[in-house]
């Protein structure tokens, strides 16, 4: 309704001219007018008509006060809504663990991955467990699996917890190296993440992008 309403300013003016002026103009002129027979005499003067109109008037204008109050109050709320979740996301966030996984060495081709996993947040992360490791060909194809999981009772701000994987030497570029972890932050709230790194070349060190999952 109220989007009708910016959208046809115009009409909306005309409109309430007419309902303001027009209608009493109207009335003046018909009480002007002789009746051409005896039923078309009004039985109230001009003065009465225009005093019920006038309370037609007042009565809309306080319903249309009211909806505009109704509308701005939902209006608020959901301004309210809206940084009430604002809030409650960066609280959210600011009590969250966040990672990064950096490699720090391996044999040749590869073999034998060595990486870290530093807990980057101001917040302790528990039960921390690393799974599902495995290295994946370019096509997505499982080239190797790890037969080991992980875990660490807790994880401090600025920790980190070192891995060494048991993987076989790569044999070409684009292999993938993918692992999930999971920990438990300071609500007892448990967070799952996706870890994932490329390695472009055979030569070179993958990287890693960690990607929370919902």
């Amino acid at each position: 309704m109220f989007e009708w309403l910016k959208t046809h300013k115009k009409l909306v003016m005309v409109i309430s001219g007419l309902i303001i002026f027009g209608v009493p103009l109207i009335i003046h002129i018909l009480f002007k007018i002789e009746a051409p027979n005896s039923f078309f005499v009004a039985e109230w003067s001009a003065g009465e008509l225009l005093s019920y109109y006038g309370s037609i008037l007042a009565f809309i204008g306080t319903v249309v006060l009211g909806v505009l109050a109704l509308y701005q109050n939902h209006i608020i709320k959901i301004e309210a809504d809206r940084r009430t979740e604002i809030l409650e996301q960066r609280e959210y966030d600011s009590n969250m663990p966040k990672f990064i996984a950096i490699p720090t060495g391996s044999n040749g081709l590869r073999t034998n991955l060595r990486f870290s996993i530093r807990n980057i947040s101001e917040n302790l992360a528990s039960e921390v467990e690393l799974y599902d490791i495995k290295v994946l060909k370019p096509n997505n194809e499982v080239f190797w699996t790890s037969d080991t999981n992980y875990k660490y009772l807790s994880l401090s701000s600025n920790e980190e917890i070192k891995i060494e994987l048991k993987n076989p030497a790569l044999q070409g570029d684009g292999y993938i190296f993918s692992l999930e972890m999971q920990c438990v932050d300071k609500f007892d709230k448990q967070h799952k993440y996706m870890i994932k790194g490329i390695c472009e070349k055979i030569d070179t060190f993958p990287v890693f992008k960690i990607t929370e999952l919902i």
